[in-house]
């Protein structure tokens, strides 16, 4: 697992992605706007802050606000 490093490989991802980007993330800060700009095809990032109730690690007062941001994203990607 050590010598597994998604930088090696993120030029090889070719399916549209939504990256998710809690303000205050304590376990990985920075990481979700690093994996954005390694990404060469369509990508989207979506920032979460205080003011919305979903910072820190995996938006954990938010969630009714990454659902919906996640959902309508999918909405928008997937065939109908």
């Amino acid at each position: 697992m050590r010598k597994y490093q998604v930088r090696d490989v993120a030029d090889r991802i070719t399916t549209p992605l939504l990256i998710l980007d809690p303000a205050n993330e304590q376990f990985f800060p920075g990481q979700p706007r690093q994996l954005y700009d390694l990404l060469p095809g369509e990508k989207e990032i979506i920032e979460f802050g205080q003011a919305q109730g979903a910072n820190f690690h995996c938006q954990p007062t938010g969630r009714q606000l990454t659902h919906t941001q996640m959902l309508d994203w999918l909405a928008d990607h997937l065939p109908a």
